[in-house]
This record gives structure tokens, C-alpha cells and sequence, in this order.
């Protein structure tokens, strides 16, 4: 369930964390390169991943719950704007940077940079109502610890305000998360606004971490109902037991800021951020952890093959070393060919796939919601006809606004779920068979110089964001007729006195009305549907050129550092100089530090597991 599991007890030092393990692994991954200049390359690849993997957690709840106070108080300082009113209008994403930048992403043309005392202006209702000034998100790279270790911490406007954009902003982002902070006031009892909206966070996020904020403003007594009765509502809500954090965004601001460590004690956040800790290391950070260790041990493999090779091939006569290369060869060319029979069978497993996924379950769940949605309009229609032309119309177009996307979310959601499941079963059958086939071709060359290849190992798979759902756009609407305009709008001019003409005219334009949506309703439904599957058929084709360059450069990187060494061998051998007897101790003492760099990693693996555990 995504109710946090009960952990982060107050007084508990926390031990050593994702940050610190994660800044131990760079560091290794940067000393090998330094070290080994053939391993600067996929080094600084595998320390791009593991940097690149970030957690976006969301605040998210109703407004002037303090959710922009929240986040103030767990950076230390007032980097955002707060009030009394409404106030956040746009996304803000706040990741770790230095030195401090602030960058402005608008929904058209390129980012642009701003001064701190500019924020506001973009950020906020007041300096930018209903996003006039037409702004994706705003980006604000500060050097705050917490940021350090890969959070991305997102500020949501709140829903249920006046301001509804500001609820459409908000949902909009939640496919895009982690974790969420769902944030609650203890001067507000839950509310069934706050419930629905719960309702929707839980589809998306992987995990929710419930606060009660503001417990400064009450007395111990009343801050304890209302916690056992929000903690109540909200296990209710979601089914099963929930952990809930009452802390004082204000009182630990005010803590920290004054370096006053019993008032930040007293604000209950440090509980808090000790469980976000935990879970950012037990849950994706172990599986990035896991994954970067498991790459980097990999690469220490192949690169001791390689220089074994090397050092291998210069003891041998030129005569047998030629010959031991043009074998190699004869296998590297086999292994291509392998791959390229995978490429073509992988390119059958998605044609069916993309043949077969809009068949079954989705196919029916197609048909249900067509038939629901033409069973809604007609409920609709029958239920306002009574209202004049103009409200009649506008709440049938609303009905084709709302009600029609939402309606095709749990088709879409079918879709996306088959896909992502036939993707990921299909690559893991095609990992397992590149694995084999760069093994087979790593041990060849052992054989071929006697030397021990490194012990197969499947590839870790990297964890993954789930994708957005696919928006579609705003439906296209027919032109309207002049007359028609006229006759819904006309009764509104006429006498009292000609009331069975207004009568006529009233049924005439709610009957031109209901003709003409009832026409757009059927274009919105086969436009939906014809766009989603579009989607998802494009969405599969990148996926598949996606697994398929990830197979071909797995082999080809192994392949071209056994080439290299090779090569450089020959070279080296060819020359009969003095030097090769340098050369062979130098790939020794290579070696040596392999073998004692592997066992490193080794070690670093095993503490990071046991501090899973703990």
C-alpha cells in the first residue's frame, strides 16, 4: 500500500545514509578512471546514471496547508514565498546546486535565468495570476544538504482554492513522483475534498508520507485529538495503517535559523526527515546503489580481462599471437551476428505486440467506456432540458471538456500497464540472451590467452521513472451555426407576452444543440481514441529502439576493449624492444590493483545491503 511504513523514531540517530553511500560509490567510480585511462569512458558513463538518479518528492494537499512553509523549513532557510492568501501558482522544482541559480522553464521559447528577488513575480498568484506570463515550471538550484543526495523537492500549488488552475497544475504533476508529502493542517479537520484528492495521489505515488503541520498553533491536548482523529480518517481512507508525522514547519524554520537545536527538537521535523532518509536508501536508493556497484564491478572485470590480455599477448611469438588475434576475430564476427539474429527476432516481438496489445481487456474496456459515456450524455440531456439554451449547452460542453478525457483514463491506464509489463518481459529476456553472448565471447578469449574470464553476470536493471500518462489535448470543436447561436441566445429577447414562441424557440435550439454535441461527442471519442492508440504505438517503437541500441552497445563495448588490448599488444610485440619487459610489470601491478580495486566494490556491496537491513 502506499502508506509509509512505520519507522523513524524520535530520538534515533540516523545512520549512515543514501548521500554518504552514494558520494563513497562516485568516488570509486572516479578513481578508477583516474587510474586506468581505458576506463574513463564507461566511467564517466555509469557516473552520469548514478548521478542522474534523482527522487522527485511532491508536496501536495489542500491550500494554505503550509506546504511552501514545509519546504522552507526543511531546506533552513525562506526561499520561497509565503502568505496568508493563496498563494503558489506555478510548479517549483528545487534541486541541489552551487552556486545558487534560478531558471525560468516557459511553456514556449528557451529557460532563462531570474534574480532571487524576482520569484515572486513568477511563482505566485499575485505576481502572476492564472499564469499570465505563461510559465512550464521554475527551477531553483540551491546548496541545501538534503538536496545533496538526489531529492528533488517540488512545490505544488494547492488544490480546492478559488484558483482552478492552481488544482489542474497541481494534478497535472503527480504521474511525475516519487514519493509525496501530503500535507495536512491540525487547525482544519480533514476535509472529503482532501480525501478525493488522496484518492488520486495514491494512483501515482510510490510511497506517502502524511504530516500534520502547524501543531504549534494548538494546545498538547488538542493537538493529540486531532491527530489520532486525522490518522483515523486517513487509515480509513486508504485501507490500512498509516504513519503520521504532526510537526511545525514554522517552529523548525525558526529552529534552524536561530541554531536553536531544542526549538528544531521541539518542531518534531527531525523524526520526519530521519523516515525520508530511510526510505529514499531502503526503497529506489538501494536499487540505484545496487545497480552502479553492480555496473562498476562489471567494468572492473572487463578491464582485467583486457589487460590480461595485453600482458598475455606480449610473451607470445608473433606467428601464434596473429593467429590467436584472427580467431578472436572469426568470434567477434559470430557474436555480430548473433546480435543481428536478436535484432530481427526482436523486432517480431513488438510487431506482435503492437498488433496485440489493443485486442482483450483493453478492447473491451474501449467498448464499456464508449457505451458509459453516450449512457451519461443522454442522462444529461434529459436531466437539463428544462434549463435555458445557454446553461443547457455550456453544461454539455463541459461534459465534453471533464468528463470524456477522464472517462478514457482507465483505458489509457490498461494500455500503458500491458505495455510497460510485455516491455520489460521482452527485455529481460533479451538481456539474459546479450549477457550470454558477450560471456561466451569474454570466456573465448580467455581460453584463447589462458586466462580466467570474469564470472557471468546478468545486467542490473537501473530503476525506472514510470512514464506520464498521455494527455490528450482539448477536443476540436465544429464550427457553430449562426442561426443556432441565434436561436439559443434569442429567448432571452423575447416578451413575456409571446411565451409559446420563446417556448419554440427554446426546444428548437436545445435540439440543434444536443444534435451538434452529440456530434462532438463522437468525434472527442474516436479523436481520444485514435490519438491514444498513436501514442502508444509510437511509444513502443521507441522502446524497441531504445532495447535495441542498448544491445548493441553492450557487445560492442566489450568486443572493442578486448580488440584494443589486443591491438595494443601487437604493437607493443612487434617492435621487440626493450621496454616490453616495462610494459609486462606495469599490466602486473595493473592487475594487482584490480583485484584489490574488485575487492573494494565487493565491500562496498555488502554494507550497502546490510544497511538496508538495519
Amino acid at each position: 500500500m502506499n502508506a509509509i511504513p512505520r519507522s523513524g523514531i524520535a530520538g534515533e540517530a540516523p545512520a549512515t545514509g543514501y548521500a554518504d553511500l552514494k558520494s563513497e560509490l562516485m568516488s570509486l567510480i572516479d578513481e578508477l578512471a583516474e587510474h586506468l585511462p581505458a576506463a574513463l569512458r564507461p566511467a564517466l558513463a555509469l557516473r552520469d546514471k548514478l548521478q542522474a538518479g534523482h527522487f522527485d518528492v511532491l508536496t501536495v494537499g489542500q491550500f494554505k496547508r503550509g506546504k511552501t512553509s514545509l519546504i522552507n523549513a526543511l531546506l533552513g532557510e525562506n526561499l520561497l514565498p509565503t502568505a496568508a492568501v493563496p498563494l503558489t501558482s506555478v510548479v517549483t522544482v528545487l534541486a541541489y546546486g552551487d552556486p545558487p541559480r534560478i531558471t525560468v522553464q516557459p511553456l514556449e521559447g528557451s529557460p532563462f535565468d531570474i534574480r532571487p528577488d524576482m520569484l515572486a513575480d513568477y511563482i505566485t498568484e499575485p505576481g502572476n495570476p492564472g499564469n499570465a506570463k505563461g510559465v512550464r515550471e521554475v527551477l531553483i538550484r540551491t546548496s541545501s544538504p538534503l538536496l545533496g543526495n538526489g531529492v528533488r523537492i517540488v512545490d505544488t500549488p494547492g488544490v480546492g482554492s478559488v484558483f482552478r488552475h492552481n488544482t489542474d497544475t497541481a494534478w497535472a504533476r503527480l504521474p511525475q513522483c516519487d514519493a509525496a508529502l501530503f500535507v495536512l493542517s491540525a487547525d482544519q479537520a480533514v476535509s472529503e475534498a482532501e480525501l478525493e484528492f488522496l484518492h488520486e495521489v495514491r494512483k501515482y505515488a510510490g510511497r506517502i508520507f502524511f504530516l500534520l503541520n502547524k501543531i504549534d498553533i494548538l494546545q498538547e491536548a488538542d493537538t493529540a485529538a486531532i491527530e489520532h482523529f486525522s490518522r483515523r480518517v486517513l487509515t480509513e481512507a486508504v485501507g490500512t495503517e498509516v504513519r503520521l508525522f504532526p510537526i511545525s514547519a514554522r517552529e523548525a524554520l525558526m529552529g534552524k535559523a536561530g541554531n536553536d537545536p531544542a526549538r528544531l527538537e521541539a518542531s518534531r521535523l527531525p523524526v520526519f526527515t530521519a523516515a525520508l532518509e530511510r526510505f529514499l536508501l531502503e526503497e529506489k536508493g538501494a536499487l540505484l546503489l545496487d545497480a552502479a556497484a553492480s555496473g562498476l564491478a562489471r567494468l572492473t572485470g572487463r578491464l582485467r580481462l583486457e589487460t590480461g590480455l595485453e600482458r598475455n599477448s606480449l610473451t607470445l611469438p608473433m606467428t601464434e599471437l596473429d593467429e590467436k588475434i584472427a580467431r578472436f576475430a572469426d568470434r567477434r564476427a559470430q557474436a555480430e551476428r548473433e546480435l543481428r539474429r536478436l535484432d530481427g527476432r526482436l523486432r517480431q516481438e513488438f510487431r506482435l505486440l503492437t498488433e496485440g496489445i489493443f485486442a482483450g481487456d483493453p478492447e473491451r474496456r474501449l467498448e464499456d467506456v464508449r457505451s458509459r459515456l453516450g449512457r451519461r450524455f443522454d442522462a444529461l440531456v434529459l436531466g437539463q432540458d428544462h434549463r435555458p439554451p445557454k446553461d443547457f449547452d455550456e453544461s454539455l460542453e463541459n461534459f465534453l471538456r471533464q468528463e470524456v478525457a477522464e472517462a478514457f483514463a482507465d483505458w489509457r491506464e490498461a494500455l500503458e500497464d500491458q505495455g510497460e509489463a510485455a516491455v520489460a518481459q521482452i527485455a529481460e529476456t533479451f538481456d539474459r540472451e546479450i549477457d550470454e553472448t558477450v560471456a561466451e565471447l569474454q570466456r573465448f578469449a580467455g581460453d584463447l590467452f589462458q586466462i580466467a574470464a570474469p564470472a557471468a553476470a546478468p545486467e542490473t536493471r537501473w530503476p525506472e521513472r514510470r512514464r506520464s500518462g498521455i494527455r490528450p489535448a482539448g477536443e476540436p470543436m465544429g464550427l457553430d451555426l449562426i442561426t443556432e447561436q441565434a436561436l439559443k441566445r434569442a429567448p432571452d429577447l423575447v416578451a413575456p407576452r409571446f411565451r409559446k414562441l420563446k417556448s419554440l424557440a427554446e426546444r428548437w435550439a436545445r435540439y440543434g444543440i444536443v444534435r451538434r454535441r452529440r456530434r462532438q461527442l463522437t468525434e472527442t471519442v474516436e479523436m481520444l481514441t485514435g490519438r491514444i492508440r498513436s501514442d502508444v504505438r509510437r511509444r513502443l517503437e521507441e522502446m524497441r529502439e531504445e532495447l535495441s541500441a542498448r544491445l548493441r552497445q553492450r557487445l560492442e563495448g566489450v568486443a572493442d576493449g578486448l580488440d584494443q588490448a589486443l591491438t595494443r599488444g601487437a604493437a607493443e610485440r612487434s617492435r621487440a624492444s626493450d621496454r616490453t619487459g616495462s610494459r609486462i610489470r606495469q599490466l602486473e601491478a595493473q592487475l594487482a590493483w584490480l583485484d584489490g580495486f574488485d575487492e573494494r566494490i565487493q565491500f562496498f556491496r555488502k554494507r550497502a545491503a546490510a544497511q538496508r537491513r538495519t
